[in-house]
């Protein structure tokens, strides 16, 4: 193959190695700055497309973080709502006691600031909390497998013999510390009841809340399973009293 130059472009010769006929190629100059053209729109498209993709890539990145903290503000609002209904409920319950009371709001004690009906409100909403937050019910029915013991290596909670996929109940209100998989106790979740009172549930099957949700006492946390170190499906059931477990017994008191 030879490459020639002529006046008006370029030719390209090709020689057949056994000596046949020579062919020749005319390139003008016209279609050589064609390609030239066309390579350089190919490129710069190209470079438009990869500069497009990083751009996409960013933009996906920060859909996905405001998808994130969308999800924490929408767990705020449900606790702020929460909280309203509570404070609008006592509001009314205080209306109601002073009522009966035949008090008005305007007679505040001076050492408490609060109306005489707020302090009977104010007694009434602690025993309420209270009561709501106290782990008292049983998280599944069931008979008791394996006891507490309170030896230093003893068995720390209560195993419920249960069916596998059985609801698990929040024993008492409170806030979520932790859902998630544990080595010994497989799919886990711990509930902070406040005041230094907390449960934990084990071997569940799957979670259906989530660390840092607030839940009811009753309400459906999980199902029970046989995750972790666990032979047979049932729920492991521990309380515990500023950070050491405690005899389950004595607070669980509803079914």
């Amino acid at each position: 193959m030879k490459i020639g130059r002529y006046r008006r472009g370029f030719s390209i010769i090709l020689v057949p190695p056994g000596g046949g006929r020579p062919r020749s190629f005319n390139f003008g100059r016209r279609q050589i700055l064609l390609v030239v053209i066309a390579a350089c729109l190919l490129l710069g498209l190209l470079i438009v497309s990869l500069t497009a993709l990083g751009r996409m890539g960013r933009f996906s990145a920060a859909i996905a973080r405001l998808k994130r903290e969308n999800t924490k503000l929408m767990q705020e609002k449900q606790k702020l709502t929460l909280l309203e209904g509570e404070l609008g409920r006592l509001r009314e319950v205080e209306g109601k006691l002073a009522t009966l009371l035949g008090t008005q709001k305007k007679n505040i004690d001076p050492k408490t600031g609060l109306s005489q009906a707020g302090m009977l409100n104010q007694g009434f909403v602690q025993q309420r909390i209270a009561f709501g937050s106290t782990p008292s019910l049983w998280p599944v029915p069931g008979e008791i497998s394996q006891a507490f013991s309170a030896e230093p290596n003893g068995h720390k909670g209560i195993d419920i013999a249960v069916q596998r996929e059985t609801p698990v109940k929040a024993a008492g209100g409170g806030m979520v510390d932790f859902a998630g998989e544990d080595e010994v106790f497989g799919n886990m979740i711990i509930v902070n009841h406040g005041s230094g009172i907390s449960t934990l549930y084990g071997h569940n099957a799957r979670l259906i809340v989530s660390r840092g949700e607030s839940v009811r006492k009753g309400q459906t946390i999980a199902y029970s399973g046989n995750s972790g170190n666990s032979s047979a499906p049932h729920l492991h059931f521990e309380v515990s009293r500023n950070g050491r477990q405690v005899d389950q017994l004595s607070y669980l008191k509803e079914h």
